[in-house]
């Protein structure tokens, strides 16, 4: 048995994706690594296939691309990393693969920071139309205040994740943690109550 009929018999993509970290939800759906996917559109399963992107193949094809090496270092570092025998086998011994885990987890960090980002900024556009004041004696909404102030500003940082350097991601992400970790929190309880903004 060769290294790629033993990696296809013995590894799906599921088990890899979930080994190089990627967080797939009990329908078998995940965020696509291959393209800025807000919402998990890639189902994972022997096979996987992206709804958003079009991605498609085994497991074999699906580490091939996420780590950008072809099809035989691909099965082979499966092989390694989940430690299946196989005839014939020369594998070299593979540095750790903890530095590509790592980048994967950080993509996904920085996917999630952006999704995070533009439901806000959503959230800000909507207010700014559905609350504005309909009379001159009707009160502010805070929302509605808040897009005035700070909408600008937030669509800014979506700018630096999507046309920003690698540095420029990373500095945003560790400076702004506290602002990050508000707006989840905001959009979290709006979700959780599942208010209707346009009578809030």
């Amino acid at each position: 048995m060769n290294v790629f009929q033993a990696v296809k018999q013995a590894v799906t993509t599921r088990q890899a994706a979930e080994g190089y970290g990627l967080e797939v939800g009990h329908n078998g759906m995940t965020c696509c690594p291959f393209h800025s996917d807000r919402n998990p559109s890639m189902k994972v399963d022997d096979r996987f296939h992206c709804f958003g992107c079009g991605e498609d193949g085994d497991v074999i094809d699906f580490t091939a691309k996420l780590f950008g090496v072809g099809l035989k270092e691909a099965a082979q570092r499966i092989a390694s990393d989940f430690g299946i025998g196989y005839d014939n086998s020369s594998v070299p011994q593979k540095p750790s693969i903890n530095r590509k885990l790592k980048a994967v987890q950080e993509k996904q960090a920085e996917q999630q920071c952006f999704n995070t980002l533009c439901d806000y900024c959503h959230l800000l556009r909507t207010a700014r139309t559905e609350l504005a004041p309909k009379s001159h004696d009707e009160p502010f909404h805070p929302l509605f205040v808040e897009s005035l102030q700070h909408l600008d500003e937030y669509e800014y940082y979506c700018d630096i994740f999507i046309s920003g350097s690698k540095e420029e991601r990373t500095e945003f992400m560790n400076s702004r943690k506290d602002l990050l970790n508000s707006l989840t929190q905001k959009l979290n309880t709006r979700n959780h109550h599942e208010v209707d903004i346009s009578i809030a």
